[in-house]
This record gives C-alpha cells, structure tokens and sequence, in this order.
C-alpha cells in the first residue's frame, strides 16, 4: 500500500488500496479536492466533501496506456479504455512529481506486472514550508543571518595569522585615539586655564611643550598604524577576494548543466564578479571597523562613567530610541537589498544575451528594442538603488538628530556644573571630545546597517550556489575504468528534462566495440538526448546505461569522460590560438600531433593560408573562422583527443559539399576501431554507418541497415523522401 496522501476518514474502501493521492483541481479546471484511489482491482475518483462523492470507478483491468498530458498551469492524468480517452485527475504544477509518478506505476499494473510506486516527496523548509531547490536543503528565507556571516569569516581562518595581526593594529589605534581627549584636560585646567594660579609660568610653557609633544607622537604613530591597516587589508582583501571567485568558479565548473538550464548565464556572471566583492568588502574593512566601533564604545564608555557617571546616563539618553530606530530599518534596506542585486542580476543577463547575439540583432535591425529592454531593467534597477538610498539617508538624518540631543544635553548639564564649580571646564571639554567619540560609533551605525545589508544579501546569493549539490557526481564506490573497450548498451531507458514531459521513452539498443550506429529522426525526436545521456551529463530516470558491461553510474566521470570525444553540433571554440584549440582536450600535445589531427580533419591547408598559421589568434567564440572551419578544428580536437567512443552530433551540417567528402574520407579513417555514435540531418553521411536507429517522439521505430530501412518503406524511407524534395528545391534555387 502506497499512501502519496492520507485517506479521509469519511472514504471508506473495501478493498485493499494501493494508492491514494489528492489532486487540487476539479474537473472543469477550477480549484477544489478530488481524490484519487488505486484498488488491486479497480481505480477509484472521489470528489471531496461532507460526504465525497464517487465520481468515477474503472475496471484496472481494462485500462489501457496510462499517461500524463501536460497542460498550461498543471496536467491531467488519462487513461484509455477501448480506444476511448478518459480522464481522471486534473492537478497543478505542484502535484506534477506526484502524478508522473503514479502514471509510471499505473502502466505496469494496467498490464498485471508488479512494480512498486517510485514517489519522491518535494522537499519543503521544515521552519517556512517554502520548496527547497534541487540539491540543497538550505532555504534562503530561514537561513539565520548569524550563521551567514560565520560562514564568511570562515574564509578569514587561513590567514588568521594575518587577520590577528590586523586586529592588534586596530587594537593599539583604537587606545591611542583615546589619548588626545584625556590630554585636553591638563591642558586646559593646569597650562591654559589653571586652577592653581601660583604655579610659575616657566613650568606652565614647558608643561605645554610636554603634552603637544605626547599629541604629536600619538598622532603619527596612529597615522602610521593607518598606513600598515591599509597595506595589510589591500594584500588580505584581494587574496579573500581571490579564494572566493576561485572556490565559486571551481562549484560552477561541477554542477550539473540542469542547474544552467533554469539560469540566465549573465545572473551566475553577476554572482561571480560582483558579489564576491561585496564579500571582500565586509570580510576586510566591514569586520575590521566592526571590531574597532565596538571596542571604541566600550572603551569610551568606561573612560565616560569614570570621569562623571551623572553626565554618563546623559549621552546615553539616545541610545535606546537609536536601537529601535535601526531594527525597524534593517529589514527594510535589506529587502531593497535583495530586490537591487535581483535587478542587477536580470540587467547583466540582458547585457550578456544582447552582446552575445549581437550579430542577429543587426541582421533584424533590433538596435532600438535591445536599447529600449536595457533601458527598462536599468531603470528598475536605478529605482530600487533610490530607493535604497534615500531609506538610508532618512534613517542617517534620525540617528543625526537623537544624538544631537544627547550632545545638547550634555553641555547643558555640564555647563551648568561648571558654572557653579562642580566641574572644571577642562574635564567639560574632555568629556564633551569623548562624546562625540562615543556617538561616532553609533552614528556609524546607520552606515554598517546600509552596507552590511549589501553585504549579507551578497553572501547569501554565493551562498545559495556553494549550497546546491552537483546532481551527477561520482558515487561513493565509483570504478575506475582507464580502459573502455567501446560496447554500449540502453536498457529500457526514460527520460525527461521535466517530470511530466518525457523525451525518450523505452530506448533499448546495443552498439558493439568498433561499430558505427547511425541516430535518425526528426527534429525533437530525442537524438541530442541520447548523446547528453550517454555523456552522463544527466541520469536516466528509468533503465540503465552500460559500457562494456558496467552502468555509467558505477564508473568515475573522470574516466568516462576521457575516452568520450564529441563533435558537437553548435561548435565552441575558446580564445587563443588555433592550436591552443585543438589541443584544448590534451595540452601537452606536441606540434606534430596537432598538426596530424588537423590533416585528418582536412583542416591543415587552411590553417596554414591564415596569417599566422597555426598560432593565429581567434577571437570570442572562434571569431574570425567561417562555420566550416570551425567544424574542422572541432574535429581536429576530437581526433586529438583519441576517445574509444566517438560522438558525432550533426559534424557536416554546417560545410559545403566539397568539404563534406573531404571530411567523410576523414571520418572514415577516424572510426576505425572505435565505437561510433552519429547524428546527421543530412542522411547521406550515414551510408557507411553498421545499422542507423531510426527514433520518432522519444522511441525507436525503426532499426538496421540503410538498405534494409529504404526497403521497408516506413519511417526511415519518408525521412529519405522529405530530404530528396528538399535538396532539389535548394537545388532549383541555386
């Protein structure tokens, strides 16, 4: 029994059930409870009330071809029965998981075979119930801001030496800033105004050189203090900064490339570049003036009480009204906070995007509308930073005004104690100048709150991408595998890169070491996703891939990915040179390796009519090389490389026909004696394939020879067809 949901106490089923789960829509689309109940014998729909209502009850024997149809804002759950559709549930989005799931295990039992319901439970917050993301338990909303910024100084620890260092400095410049308000009193009461009027003169002046003396040393020695902080800070800063982007850059690199799917590159971009510097500036100068307000407050406090505890109470008069002034505040400038880098984000995507495909945009004179889109998100993005802003400005103008009052009554205590000689006008002074060493702190409050906010919203979006997992990772007892003989091997493999939409249904195929097999079928047929699948660049939700007889999961990444070489079908090349390209999968190839692969490829006599040869630079992207060219170094990397499983994902689409058989006669020396898996639209480059596999909406329909698929006259031969009256119709346009 497989309760997905509770059953209700006012359902009541003889039978024992299977499953029982609640959809959150009613027939007709609109919100409301249905349950659904799954028998040994029957299928059971309730619609929920006092007392629910039996809606619909099915034989489970004759129900045929369970399945989930996607629909805007949700799904529905069919089955047939007799050639007829009929439905069960409708559900939202957020009952997708849970549907698809119970699809999959309907299938089986529709046709009498047993299979346990595979559910995987959405993973929500314990504390706020929000859904967590894949592959992180961490929830942004509840993650306590403590924690965040102890993971920051967790960067300090390996240079805590340094850190310590810096801490002394702060320390010592701290104490001696308290020297210069302590010297004024003497100044004042004993050289300038002296009580005691009998004291010679001649000891008055020298007195006065004493103590400006003592003012000037501790002036440049906290002047030189200064220097070093900042000397310091400058090396600790930037290396902080250096092992953040490095270690982020480093996750990136390994996460899985479902985390890309849902991402705009330009919003991970911004995470790298600027948050990171917003980490710099917290770890370095934020928790330095940290540290030194903190222990100015202390430190002056104490000196404060000790020299009048009655005018002591008196400065501190604003401190509450301060304290509650800046907890009302800080959620406020934190949600602009988060809102500004969310803009920011969305602008540096729309600037990544545009730049990119600058060259469509010409084509399409869409100058004024990329303008107008980055116009609009700088905007939002300028109102957000204004609003930010001007909350801080107001919240700076409060603190301004409450310790104005404390200042103001402090010197009319004071003054009026001086007046009647309760107190000398030097320790007046003295304490007034500790005073607004004492406000400073607090008024440096209203500063920490704005900055810190930025700060802290900066760490959580690092920390939200340290905290997702890699979906495909090498298993604890992963194998080595440093020889791959070349057998590959679908079993029943289903996939979908979202749960309700399958892309590859059932795929079961075998190609033996040294064998080409062809991949055919029309665009969306689930060719790519069989080439991403065996790359493990994502796990099969159903079945098994296998090399030479062990399943891609068991073996380490390292290991497969080494002996896959791709041709891929959008060909990337990096800046640097030609040969740097070619060599990118093996960097230690000498220059007559890479001159040998570039012969194979058919890409030597053009290298060499380049300035430069093969040191001339590309730009971004291969700037500077037509597509053909690019598909040739593409495959001159990939013989480079010298896999045991050769991947071909549409390697002549982009070349004329006199540079498709040049390439053919290279591919045809390039697949000896390794397995080889291509994909071609144009079906004459897979003549000398061993069998083609022949894929229709995620199934293979078809599979065997080329002659044995043009003999059968079925989905192959009409592939065949619709190819031939394309190429004459390009051929009539020539």
């Amino acid at each position: 029994m497989s309760f997905l949901d509770s059953l209700p106490e006012n359902i009541s089923v003889e039978e024992p059930i299977r499953v029982c789960a609640s959809a959150d829509l009613l027939p007709d689309g609109s919100f409301g409870k249905q349950w659904l109940l799954v028998t040994n014998e029957k299928v059971l729909i309730f619609t929920d009330g006092e007392v629910p209502t039996k809606r619909l009850e099915l034989s489970l024997g004759e129900l045929e071809s369970p399945k989930v149809d996607p629909v805007v804002g949700g799904g529905i759950l069919e089955v047939s029965r007799d050639g007829e559709t009929i439905e069960l549930v409708r559900y939202t989005n957020a009952e997708t998981k849970k549907f698809s799931a119970i699809a999959k295990a309907l299938e089986k039992w529709t046709k009498g075979e047993e299979a346990e319901l595979e559910t995987e439970e959405e993973r929500r917050c314990p504390r706020c119930g929000l859904p967590l993301e894949e592959g992180t338990d961490v929830c942004p909303a509840c993650l306590p801001k403590r924690k965040t910024l102890l993971r920051l100084v967790q960067y300090l620890v390996p240079h805590w030496k340094h850190a310590v260092f810096l801490s002394v400095m702060a320390l010592i410049s701290t104490a001696l800033g308290l020297v210069p308000p302590y010297l004024n009193r003497p100044l004042i009461d004993v050289v300038l105004v002296p009580k005691d009027v009998a004291r010679p003169f001649e000891e008055r002046l020298s007195l006065l050189g004493i103590l400006v003396l003592i003012l000037l040393f501790s002036y440049i020695l906290t002047s030189a203090l200064s220097a070093a902080q900042g000397w310091l800070s400058a090396w600790l800063g930037n290396t902080i900064s250096h092992d953040i982007r490095s270690k982020l850059y480093q996750h990136l690199q390994f996460l899985s490339l479902r985390f890309y799917d849902k991402r705009q590159l330009g919003t991970v971009i911004s995470r790298v570049n600027q948050d990171t510097g917003r980490l710099q500036e917290f770890l370095v100068w934020g928790s330095q003036d940290l540290a030194i307000n903190f222990l100015l407050l202390i430190g002056i406090g104490v000196v404060l009480f000790a020299m009048n505890w009655k005018l002591a109470f008196f400065a501190l008069v604003p401190a509450p009204a301060v304290s509650v002034l800046s907890r009302s505040f800080w959620k406020l400038i934190r949600l602009y906070m988060h809102r500004f880098f969310h803009r920011w984000s969305r602008l540096n995507a729309i600037l990544n995007e545009s730049l990119s495909g600058l060259k469509i945009v010409k084509s399409f004179a869409q100058e004024p509308r990329e303008v107008d889109r980055f116009s609009a998100r700088s905007a939002d993005l300028a109102v957000t930073g204004t609003q930010a802003e001007r909350t801080w400005a107001l919240l700076f103008s409060g603190f301004s005004v409450l310790l104005m009052v404390g200042t103001l009554l402090v010197w009319y205590v004071g003054g009026r104690d001086v007046l009647f000689g309760k107190m000398t006008l030097g320790t007046l002074m003295a304490f007034l100048m500790y005073v607004a060493m004492f406000y400073r702190p607090i008024r440096f409050m209203s500063q920490l709150i704005n900055w810190s906010s930025r700060s802290i919203t900066a760490a959580e979006r690092v920390f939200e991408i340290f905290d997702v997992r890699p979906e495909i990772q090498d298993v604890k007892d992963a194998k080595r595998m440093p020889q791959i003989h070349g057998r590959v091997e679908f079993r029943n493999v289903t996939f979908g890169y979202e749960p309700n939409k399958q892309v590859l249904k059932n795929i079961n195929f075998e190609v033996k070491p040294g064998e080409m097999i062809g991949l055919v079928g029309h665009s969306g047929a689930g060719k790519s996703t069989t080439i991403n699948l065996l790359c493990r660049f994502y796990d099969v939700d159903e079945g098994e891939i296998l090399i030479d007889g062990m399943p891609i999961r068991q073996i380490r990444l390292e290991d497969l990915r080494r002996q896959i070489g791709i041709v891929p079908q959008d060909m990337f090349l990096f800046s640097g040179t030609i040969a740097e390209n070619i060599a990118y999968a093996k960097p230690s190839a000498t220059r007559e390796e890479i001159i040998r692969a570039a012969k194979v490829a058919n890409a030597h006599d053009f290298i060499l009519r380049k300035p430069d040869g093969y040191e001339t630079t590309l730009g971004e992207g291969g700037g500077g090389l037509s597509a053909g060219e690019k598909q040739r170094i593409a495959i001159a990397r990939a013989v480079l490389h010298n896999p045991r499983i050769l991947i071909l994902d549409e390697a002549t689409s982009q070349v004329d026909v006199e540079t498709e058989k040049q390439i053919q006669e290279a591919i045809a020396e390039l697949v000896k004696g390794r397995t080889t898996i291509a994909i071609a639209h144009r079906l004459s480059t897979l003549k000398n394939a061993d069998r083609l596999i022949v894929l229709k909406e995620g199934e293979i329909v078809e599979m065997g020879s080329h002659e044995e698929l043009l003999s059968k006259e079925g989905e192959f031969h009409r592939l065949v067809q619709m190819y031939q009256e394309v190429a004459k119709v390009k051929a009539v346009e020539r």
